[in-house]
């Protein structure tokens, strides 16, 4: 297992430029202590019954990653694909790659839950699917065809449609998505959708949820996503990714890790979810059970491990790095 880090990008009402700047050089602290990948999230408002927080936009900050790094992967966990047109996405994919020195970028990609954001950008909730099917097959053309024609139902371009630069290599595409999420007026249905794992299926790794979703859920869709492709793909080839929320307490007084633990989480959760749901759904407890915890997804599977921190504090990376990692 490796290990990515979806960095504290967070919008509020409090954040300032300077704030914001702050984090040109977490970047860089990312890569020196040794993690695979930069991550970011995406979501253009707050988005009511999960997050309290809305998030920097996810491409303009992995260009500034990419200027203050070298090597590090830099990754979307997960663009929104309705929200854009996939012309667009496909250049700001394209344009990063180059930037950054080819070979970098990872595009994770899902359809976006929230019925606000899609109101704010006029597209219904219903068509976020088919959409995205769309928006992929658009996109993976776009980056490795000239003079693409393509007529959807959603999306077009005419004849002779080139777009440079191009990427030298291909872009690796991972799919975000699960079954249930335990969210307050949650409106997903209770499995893993045959149209969720036949888009996994078709690209090169997925982005198991983490948001609401219990350990017992996590099992439940690693089961479901190895048995649909063991028997339509090189699973060699293929990358089980998961993302998941941690505050480092460096601490053995369990109770006073767990309350410091709860106060970071509610400055990003919801505040309708129950103190019982957030320790359900994510990595809480001493550093020893938090360790134990992500050894058990790296049993279950897990290639790759997203974490993403509650707080903008860089020790979190330090503590990760020196006491987590190198016992998984």
């Amino acid at each position: 297992m490796n290990f990515g880090w979806r960095v504290p990008s967070y919008a509020r009402p409090t954040t300032t430029s300077e704030t914001s700047r702050e984090l040109v050089p977490y970047f860089a602290r990312v890569e020196a202590a040794g993690i695979s990948a930069i991550w970011v999230i995406d979501h253009l408002l707050v988005a009511p019954n999960v997050y309290s927080t809305a998030w920097q936009d996810p491409m303009i900050t992995l260009g500034v990653a990419a200027g203050v790094t070298e090597e590090i992967k830099l990754g979307t966990a997960i663009l929104c694909a309705p929200f854009r047109h996939p012309t667009i996405t496909a250049k700001e994919t394209a344009t990063l790659d180059h930037l950054s020195g080819g070979g970098r970028v990872i595009l994770g990609v899902g359809t976006g839950h929230d019925d606000l954001e899609f109101a704010a950008v006029g597209i219904p909730r219903r068509e976020r699917g088919k959409r995205t099917d769309e928006a992929l097959e658009l996109i993976q053309r776009l980056l490795s065809e000239d003079d693409v024609q393509y007529e959807g139902q959603f999306y077009s371009v005419d004849a002779g449609t080139s777009l440079y630069p191009r990427p030298d290599q291909p872009i690796p595409i991972w799919i975000g998505g699960g079954s249930q999420v335990h969210i307050v007026d949650n409106v997903d249905t209770p499995n893993m959708a045959p149209a969720v794992l036949a888009r996994i299926g078709r690209h090169d790794g997925w982005i198991c949820r983490s948001s609401g979703t219990s350990p017992e859920i996590i099992a439940e869709d690693i089961a479901s996503v190895s048995g649909y492709l063991s028997d339509r793909r090189d699973m060699d080839t293929f990358t089980m990714s998961h993302a998941q929320w941690l505050h480092i307490v460096d601490s053995t007084d369990r109770d006073a890790v767990i309350a410091e633990q709860l106060h970071a989480y509610r400055t990003v959760m919801d505040v309708k979810r129950s103190d019982e749901d957030l320790q359900n759904a994510y990595l809480f407890g001493t550093i020893d059970e938090m360790t134990a915890r992500i050894a058990e997804l790296k049993g279950a599977g897990i290639d790759h491990l997203i974490l993403n921190p509650l707080t903008d504090d860089p020790t979190q990376i330090d503590l990760f790095a020196q006491q987590i990692m190198p016992n998984v």
